[in-house]
């Protein structure tokens, strides 16, 4: 389909920013995986679109390799300025990632071909396999693929005590992270880091060096150095409780600048292989503790605000809060009326994953709140988690028609056999305005299981006109459906003659015309071309039809 032209004048600027060739080089990553399930291993075509593929990675990547954040709507570079062109492919692509829970994905500068082409095999495979195998990072861990990182944080190269105080003043970019003045003194946004590791290195080195009278002095960034360095189980958790103490002062105190790079490098020492899990989990559970409460809504606050350009970060420390972040969300997603917040709200909790807030939205479907539950079906339909469906069937028969409109979108959205079983039950209900709901999104979905059902509606007997609407859209979703299965019935609908109400029939057979036409292929264009040597409206519906068509036909004849 051409591109739609501007016709208002003014030519459309163009964007220095995008990186010129980036949506043709990841266009390249797509048709290389569509490319493992269509040829044979055997096929050459298929090593020669695999290596093309790897080598167009290879010339996307700057010294630090090449680092993407996947979207629902494509793609954004990590660590550069520019925005990768946006394509039909490059959507494809994030689509394809994203449902296998990959929210970043990095190739690293010595990537080979063959963990490139492994990695290729592994998002080959259905979603839920992958999912349930523990996700793409723990299957990139044990298929040993090292130069390839999927979810992977990385925080130590911007916080932790490895971190130079350049690429931290970098993230702070203008100031701290609250948006104020930058401060001195031990415990600020920036400068932060580095003065911890030298008051560490020169006063104390290890927690066994810390005078027993000067360790409530400590900072949180010394508290947290001495647990970077620490090896024993037994004083990494009691490091961990008395940062947790000091994380709990200092967010009491709206010190938040000061948590920030903390909890980035808790998160950090979690993801590190080479600690003992229970180090690792004494990490977690203390990130848990300082993340939550005022810091979360601090960080909520922060992606409410428009001017706030660290977001990515944020969904980040969000995304493994999980039930805590789903609990403070939602009540803000209730009342707020800023288009902005609600996106950068939803996209906290698309960031989340299923897996970490199926379980707690699916527990406000059953809240008092009739707000409540309508925002929870709404953010399930975003998601398109099967496991949500269960729930959102029992809201499509809500007491409220607010919530049974949602829920008939997300399950529309959702799709599969079950949630298409209630759809086509509630085209029964008694209420016109749930039918209507459902009539549209079994077309906008192009639910084609739908489409007998819808066709049947069209053919229903209706003596009094009561459900002419219905039938209109109904055929307005067959058109969106556009399967050729339906030309016989629709061709016949507008061949019979009706003696009973004849001009309500015509109104549905131009209607019917029209569906025809967004059809397309070859056998629906001959009905057309029959049809339009018929006299009368609907001779001339057939014509007007066929006109709009007519680049079709001469493709056909060619």
């Amino acid at each position: 389909m051409p591109e739609r032209k501007n016709t208002k004048g003014s030519s459309p600027k163009s964007d220095d920013r995008v990186l010129k060739g980036s949506g043709t080089a990841l266009a390249e990553l797509y048709k290389a995986l569509k490319a493992l399930a269509f040829y044979p291993e055997s096929h050459p075509l298929r090593e020669e679109i695999l290596q093309r593929a790897y080598l167009a990675i290879k010339g996307l990547m700057i010294e630090s390799g090449l680092s993407l954040i996947v979207h629902r709507s494509g793609l954004s570079f990590t660590d550069r300025e520019e925005s990768i062109e946006t394509t039909r492919m490059t959507v494809s692509l994030a689509k394809e990632l994203f449902t296998r829970e990959i929210q970043r994905l990095v190739f690293l500068p010595d990537l080979t071909f063959s963990d490139f082409t492994s990695f290729l095999s592994l998002l080959a495979q259905e979603p839920q396999r992958i999912i349930s195998e523990g996700g793409v990072a723990k299957v990139l861990n044990h298929l040993g693929i090292t130069t390839i990182l999927a979810n992977e944080i990385n925080i130590s190269a911007v916080f932790t005590k490895r971190t130079s105080g350049e690429a931290a003043e970098t993230f702070f970019a203008e100031g701290t992270f609250s948006g104020e003045d930058e401060r001195t003194g031990a415990e600020t946004g920036s400068g932060d880091v580095t003065t911890a590791d030298n008051a560490v290195g020169e006063s104390s080195g290890t927690f066994e060096d810390v005078p027993p009278e000067r360790i409530d002095d400590l900072t949180a960034n010394e508290l947290f150095s001495l647990m970077e360095q620490e090896t024993a189980d037994s004083r990494y958790a009691q490091l961990a409780g008395l940062l947790a103490n000091k994380g709990h002062s200092l967010a009491e105190a709206g010190d938040f600048d000061a948590l920030f790079p903390v909890l980035l490098g808790l998160l950090n020492q979690n993801a590190d292989t080479t600690r003992s899990e229970m180090q690792r989990d004494v990490s977690l559970r203390t990130f848990h503790d300082l993340a939550s409460g005022p810091m979360l809504a601090h960080l909520l606050d922060h992606l409410e605000d428009e001017s706030f350009t660290q977001k990515e970060i944020v969904y980040l420390i969000l995304h493994h809060l999980g039930k805590e972040t789903v609990e403070a969300v939602i009540p803000r997603l209730v009342v707020s009326d800023c288009q902005f917040a609600r996106k950068a709200l939803t996209t906290a909790l698309l960031r989340s994953g299923p897996a970490a807030v199926t379980t707690p939205l699916l527990t406000f479907l059953q809240d008092s709140s009739w707000q409540v539950v309508r925002t929870a079906a709404a953010v399930l339909g975003e998601m398109r988690s099967r496991d949500a469906v269960k729930g959102l069937v029992l809201t499509a028969y809500h007491e409220d028609i607010r919530v049974r409109l949602e829920s008939i979108r997300s399950l529309a959205e959702i799709g599969g056999r079950e949630a298409t079983a209630v759809l086509l039950d509630l085209l029964r209900d008694q209420n016109r305005t749930i039918r209507r709901q459902v009539i549209l999104w079994l077309g906008v979905t192009r639910n084609e299981s739908a489409l007998q059902p819808l066709l049947d509606l069209v053919m229903e007997r209706d003596f009094r006109g009561k459900i002419v609407t219905l039938k209109k859209e109904a055929l307005l979703a067959i058109g969106r459906i556009g399967d050729l299965r339906a030309l016989v019935r629709l061709s016949r609908l507008v061949e019979k003659r009706y003696y009973l109400a004849p001009g309500r029939w015509e109104e549905l057979k131009i209607l019917a015309l029209e569906t025809i036409g967004r059809l397309e292929g070859k056998d629906a264009r001959d009905f057309l071309q029959k049809t339009a040597s018929r006299s009368g409206r609907i001779g001339r519906a057939a014509a007007t039809v066929l006109e709009g068509m007519g680049k079709g036909v001469r493709d056909d004849n060619a």
